[in-house]
């Protein structure tokens, strides 16, 4: 089973050094350095067909815009499963429109979702489907207590619930998956952030049993993060890799790796535009994919599989 977790950045590109400004604004033309672009739009649908093209299992996506998400399991021939995090300001569908019209102007404030993507050669256990909010506000107000939160983390933290979202699954061959996407907090202290790693793991450890599980997403924590450590000695195997790796991660229990976990190049999901005669790359997302390719320890692994991203 091949899974990836891809943070998509609202459907925006990301390149360093190149986006917004005044003119992508409010002028709608796109700012470009001589090889890259930046340009005032959603990009989702350019995503979708790069995702599919890995020909993925499993898909973990974080900061998916909420309208998206039909386009997106569409586009990749996926089934979708998710849950809606913040900020959310306004009626969903208000800001879905703004941010389709704007995205330089609206940013992250449209709210989003952290989505699963389940490939036909998976299949959903009935019911199998649940979230938890890892930052519910007796827990960040014990951490205040606990962390010594200034009142600048807390007006960050309060309008931002965090959640895992879970979905049982049937792998090829049968067994279970039980798999986890989340997208932790990114708090200045690092005991935020290692509080949501550890509530995630422990929600997807709680429906799994234990069965396999796979908990992947946007951890916000850097290989050195002691929340990582946690994991390890928690029996979650992948949390350890540290050459290469960056705060996105897919760590599992009671699975096998066939592939071993690789963080795609940027230079992988770049894609080659045409403005006024130019011809220039933009780079999806400020994200790069993490990808591995697992088995139940019971299975066989599958044969054929294609290179990962």
């Amino acid at each position: 089973m091949r899974f990836v977790t891809w943070n998509l950045f609202h459907g925006r590109d990301g390149l360093p050094g190149l986006g917004a400004t005044r003119r992508s604004t409010w002028r709608r033309i796109p700012e470009e350095d001589g090889v890259h672009m930046h340009v005032n739009r959603k990009l989702t649908g350019e995503m979708a067909r790069l995702i599919a093209s890995w020909e993925p299992d499993v898909v973990a996506l974080q900061e998916v815009p909420t309208a998206a998400i039909a386009e997106l399991a569409a586009a990749t021939g996926t089934s979708a499963v998710w849950t809606t995090t913040g900020p959310l300001i306004g009626p969903r569908r208000l800001r879905d429109l703004l941010a389709e019209r704007n995205p330089d102007l609206w940013r992250t404030h449209e709210g989003n979702a952290n989505v699963i993507l389940i490939g036909p050669r998976m299949g959903l256990v009935p019911g199998g489907v649940s979230s938890v909010r890892l930052n519910p506000l007796r827990t960040i107000l014990d951490a205040r207590r606990r962390l010594g939160l200034t009142r600048g983390e807390l007006a960050r933290y309060i309008p931002e619930p965090r959640r895992v979202v879970i979905a049982r699954l049937r792998a090829p061959g049968g067994g279970e998956v039980t798999v986890g996407c989340t997208h932790c907090h990114n708090g200045r202290h690092p005991g935020v952030v290692g509080g949501e790693i550890a509530r995630a793991a422990a929600a997807v450890r709680a429906v799994a049993g234990d069965g396999a599980a796979v908990l992947a997403g946007d951890f916000n924590a850097p290989p050195s993060h002691p929340a990582l450590a946690g994991l390890v000695a928690g029996g979650w195997d992948g949390a350890a890799v540290t050459t290469g790796m960056g705060i996105d991660r897919v760590v599992h229990r009671g699975l096998e790796e066939v592939t071993p976990a690789r963080r795609g190049a940027s230079e992988e999901r770049e894609i080659g535009v045409t403005w006024r005669g130019l011809n220039r790359r933009i780079r999806l997302s400020d994200h790069d994919p993490v990808s591995v390719t697992l088995r139940v320890r019971e299975s066989a692994s599958p044969a054929g599989a294609p290179a990962a991203p």
